[in-house]
């Protein structure tokens, strides 16, 4: 399979630096996490909103980002700034990410996906995002709670292609009833067509979830210009077919535990999508206006 974060390596090179925060409890951290169910160490990143009071009475929620090596620095920066406006809640971020970005590049693909890669792919490695996701729920999620003032009942974890079927692959985790981690998910152009749509497949199997208490929420989006021919149906592409599906597969079938929000966004292609989906799925997550 391409490496397609390659093209846009150098896009992020340049970043905003920064600011410096007067509390005690510095505004950036990072550290690393190994993992004994990946057998791999990763990078972990973690920016606190402005004005992070660890004693105040309302917890802040979290938010996971994946490939925390392309998107940590300008999603951090884009929140400050945000957040200072009233445009952005104040959430902590944590970036899961690995050494550098060539690790980055080749490690996402045995991560992100499930199960294990259809030969025509290509990939070395791959089917690991069930191992990946233990890590997540057992290791990272209870460190971060002990280390900072965190809501456990506000969780949102948001990838891009990949690793935006990662989300979703949590997603269905959480309505099959094996997981409860997170309230949120966010995916920008996710990469449902891995193994001949086996993601599709699963959802049409796993049974309507029970009503709950309160949904969760997830926020689906995909470029415009991302679309390709249909073969089965020449009036529609491939994308508008998949849209249709997540639709009636998530939020129709699973109305009773789910809220879905799927967009398409015109004139964008695969790898604009990102920064626009995080911000704005976070933004309707928190209900900020």
């Amino acid at each position: 399979m391409i490496k397609i974060y390659t093209v846009i390596a150098l896009t992020y090179i340049t970043l905003c630096s920064y600011a410096q925060n007067r509390t005690a409890t510095p505004a950036y951290q990072t550290f690393n996490m190994y993992s004994t169910e990946v057998r791999d160490t990763f990078s972990i990143s973690v920016r606190l909103p402005v004005n992070y009071k660890p004693n105040r009475k309302k917890p802040y929620p979290v938010v996971y980002l994946l490939d925390a090596n392309i998107y940590f620095d300008i999603i951090a920066t884009t929140l400050n700034k945000y957040q200072e406006i009233g445009l952005a809640p104040a959430v902590i971020l944590v970036g899961i990410g690995y050494k550098d970005f060539p690790t980055l590049d080749s490690l996402r693909n045995r991560d992100d996906t499930y199960p294990v890669a259809i030969p025509e792919y290509e990939m070395s490695v791959s089917g690991g995002a069930d191992k990946f996701l233990s890590f997540i729920s057992k290791d990272l999620i209870p460190r971060i709670d002990r280390s900072f003032h965190s809501d456990s009942s506000k969780r949102v974890i948001m990838g891009h292609s990949l690793a935006g079927y990662f989300a979703l692959y949590t997603l269905m985790q959480d309505l099959s009833g094996k997981t409860n981690m997170f309230n949120g998910y966010i995916a920008a152009s996710p990469s449902v067509h891995y193994n001949h749509y086996y993601f599709l497949d699963q959802l049409k199997q796993l049974p309507p979830a029970s009503p709950r208490t309160s949904k969760i929420k997830s926020f689906i989006t995909f470029g415009g210009d991302e679309d390709y021919e249909n073969k089965d149906d020449s009036t529609m592409t491939k994308t508008d077919k998949v849209l249709s599906q997540l639709k009636e597969l998530l939020g129709e079938k699973q109305n009773h535990a789910l809220t879905l929000r799927v967009e398409s966004y015109s004139y964008l292609g695969h790898m604009d999508t990102q920064i626009p989906t995080f911000i704005k799925g976070l933004r309707w997550f928190m209900d900020t206006k």
